[in-house]
C-alpha cells in the first residue's frame, strides 16, 4: 500500500516521476524493518530456543 503511494505520489505537474524521491521514500520504508530485527533478534532467540526445548 505504502509503496503504490510513494509511486504515485512524487511526480512531476507533468506526470513525470522523480527518481530521487521515490528511491529516498522506499529507503525510508525499507530500512526500519532490518532496524527492529537487529534490536530484537535476542528477544527472538531466546524465544525460540525455549519453547521448543523439554
Amino acid at each position: 500500500m505504502l509503496a503504490v503511494a510513494v509511486m504515485t505520489t512524487y511526480v512531476t505537474d507533468a506526470g513525470t516521476p522523480v527518481p530521487q524521491l521515490q528511491a529516498a521514500a522506499s529507503v525510508m520504508c525499507v530500512v526500519p524493518i532490518p532496524l527492529i530485527f537487529l534490536v530484537a533478534q535476542r528477544g527472538f532467540v531466546a524465544g525460540m530456543s525455549t519453547s521448543g526445548l523439554k
